[in-house]
Parts: structure tokens; sequence; C-alpha cells
């Protein structure tokens, strides 16, 4: 079965996938794996995941298992047909992407990156659009069904793409913020900085005022959410 397939990349080495293809503060590189007549459309979230390369599968988040309970949520009954729109902030090397674009066959899937490499990622896939942008220079109406915050994961960063993009959303749609460990992660911002020449703080506070602003907005029943959950490292809203 595929899911065999996928287990014996493990074992492959490198070249072959299920390793984490990238890391936040490596260059954007295009990785393909050869998968010969296999349908990926009928591989599971976190299969996919695993043969790309996406820390969002078994490989170290296993945010996946996540997702697939999410989807029916926004609507998705039918994975293969339905027209869903998805935003991704954070292409890094096109893996999630992938792993998005052969699930969700009949979606648009639009990625948003600031690194230029990332232009001719996933050009194969016509589901598939990367923007080289910040986001937060880009005006959407609620035109998404779901948007990801996978870009920095510094603090600064994630509380400006929510307070712009989180109009993205759909009525009915989700905004979720990945890898929040990385908000009190003093080693992992040096990193970034040292990388993209930043000089972020990622004041672990402003998360914690976010935190408190928007719960206040919900007790209050002014919020433009309707709920929000924390799942390991994973913060969701829902509208």
């Amino acid at each position: 079965m595929v899911e065999n397939m996928v287990n014996s990349l493990h074992q492959r080495g490198p070249e072959r996938g299920g390793i984490r293809r990238y890391l936040d503060t490596v260059t954007p590189a295009e990785y393909v794996p050869q998968t010969g007549e296999v349908d990926l459309t009928q591989v599971t979230l976190q299969g996919l995941a695993d043969l790309y390369g996406s820390d969002k599968g078994s490989i170290k988040h296993r945010y996946t298992k996540i997702y697939e309970t999410l989807l029916p949520e926004i609507g998705v009954k039918d994975r293969l047909t339905h027209p869903l729109r998805l935003a991704e902030i954070g292409v890094a090397c096109g893996a999630s992407l992938r792993m998005w674009g052969n699930y969700l066959p009949a979606a648009k899937i639009d990625g948003f990156d600031i690194q230029p490499e990332c232009a001719t990622l996933c050009r194969d896939m016509p589901n598939i659009t990367i923007t080289v942008k910040d986001p937060r220079e880009i005006d959407y109406g609620p035109e998404f069904d779901l948007v990801i915050d996978d870009g920095s994961h510094i603090a600064e960063d994630i509380l400006g793409v929510f307070a712009h993009c989180w109009r993205w959303v759909k009525p009915g749609g989700m905004y979720v913020i990945e890898d929040m460990a990385c908000t009190y992660n003093d080693a992992y911002r040096d990193k970034f900085n040292k990388h993209f020449g930043k000089s972020l703080i990622n004041d672990r506070k402003i998360i914690l005022q976010m935190f408190d602003a928007l719960s206040r907005e919900i007790d209050a029943g002014v919020s433009a959410f309707t709920e929000m959950r924390y799942y390991k490292q994973m913060w969701i809203f829902k509208r």
C-alpha cells in the first residue's frame, strides 16, 4: 500500500523523503520524490506530509491529525472535489503546499513567502500559486476557508500578520498559527535573525497580551471570531 511506500522511504536516506526537508532558516530548494504510478490523492494527509518532508506530519509536529478533524468543520465533505480556498503563509521548500495540493486536488492553494527562491517552487502543480511578498502588504477580503500562519514564528510577526490577514478568512473558516513554542525559544530567534539579517525581539509577552485582548473580546461578545482553541503548539481561531 501507499503508506508502506512512505514508510520504506523513511529508511532509504534523505534523498528519498521521510525526513524533514528543510529548516526555517535554510534557503528554499525544490524536492519532488519519485512516486511512480502511485495516486497521491489516495494517500493520507500524514503520509503526504512525510513523503514531501513537511514537519506537519509524523516527522515532527503531527499537525496533520488535527487538520483532518478541522476540514469537515469548515465544510469539506469530500476532500477530492471540494473547491477549498487555502492560504499558507511561509512556503519554505514547498513541502506542505505539495501535501495540501495532492490531498485537496480541487482546492485553490496560495502560498506566501518573502524569499525570492520560493517563486520557482511547485510549478508542476496547477492548483498552487506562490506569491513572493509580505502578506501584510496584500489586501484580500474574506476569500479563504483556511489561513495558516507557518511563517517566521516570531511573536511580533505573528501579531502583525494576524491583525492584517484575519480579514482574509471567510465566515465559518479558520485561521491557524503553527509552531507557537518558537515564541519562547531564544535559540530559534537568534538563528532566524542571523539568517534573515533581522533584529526581532520575539517577545513572548506580546503573545500573552494578544491572548488577553482576544479572550476579552470573546467575553464581551464583540469578537470577529466565534471561538479559539489551543492544541500542542497550534493556536486556532474560527470565524
